[in-house]
């Protein structure tokens, strides 16, 4: 028997769509916010948005660009994307099923990019950042968020996943990264830091007594927001806007 791609096991589960979209809603809810800053006031000519789910980061840009492409792993995914395009946008926007490695773009062919959930899901987060800077055009934007799987404020996370294998084994298992790894990966493929928004994931189970809202004004309220982010050496998570030198 076959055994399944780390793609085709990726595709599998985030096929789930509730399971995954309803649990992490305040979260796309600050990544859509930190996206929507790190944009604000710009047009762009084409958009690359890589996993792109049910389009809750890239969609709302459609007012400030001229075409966007939206790719993921995930048909289901794609399908939300589909019914939450607006009929007016529909000839602006490429939709892709597969693998991002497998997907053929032009050189310099995109002048912004996001990479937001992804690095954690794929074969190599160093190939991934080596093809975004290629198929960036120079002077391009790069909105890249990461987890450090080795700051403290992941260990619970790290500590929950580790107990949950005893009881059922991960489909997959998740990258671990480090900051300075990334960094490093960014540097090497002239992706260059401009801004970046930094914040912590409250502890698993978390929202089964605050809820989702809650979540949301709790995680606002320690880490604030782009042009207010405080608290920054205790986040974990991150999200930057890189511009392509």
């Amino acid at each position: 028997m076959r055994t399944a791609s780390k793609s085709e096991k990726v595709e599998t589960v985030f096929d789930h769509t509730e399971k995954y979209l309803g649990r992490r809603e305040f979260d796309i809810r600050i990544r859509l916010e930190t996206v929507l800053d790190f944009t604000k006031d710009r047009r762009y000519d084409q958009v690359l948005d890589i996993g792109c789910g049910n389009g809750a980061l890239s969609l709302p840009l459609l007012s400030n660009c001229r075409k966007l492409t939206m790719l993921d792993l995930s048909r289901n995914m794609l399908e939300l994307a589909r019914k939450n395009l607006s009929p007016q946008h529909s000839g602006e926007v490429e939709m892709v099923q597969g693998d991002f490695m497998d997907a053929e773009f032009d050189p310099e062919s995109f002048n912004l990019i996001l990479c937001i959930g992804v690095l954690a899901h794929v074969d190599s987060p160093s190939a991934v950042i080596e093809k975004i800077a290629r198929i960036a055009k120079p002077g391009s934007c790069v909105i890249l968020e990461m987890t450090d799987n080795f700051h403290f404020w992941g260990w619970h996370v790290v500590a929950y996943q580790n107990l949950l294998k005893l009881v059922r084994p991960e489909p997959y298992p998740l990258n671990c990264l480090k900051r300075r790894w990334v960094l490093e990966m960014l540097k090497e493929n002239g992706l260059v830091v401009q801004d970046q928004y930094r914040y912590g994931i409250p502890p698993p189970g978390t929202s089964l007594f605050l809820g989702q809202d809650k979540m949301y004004r709790a995680t606002r309220y320690l880490f604030g927001s782009t042009e207010g982010n405080r608290n920054r050496r205790m986040g974990n998570e991150y999200i930057y806007l890189l511009r392509k030198a």
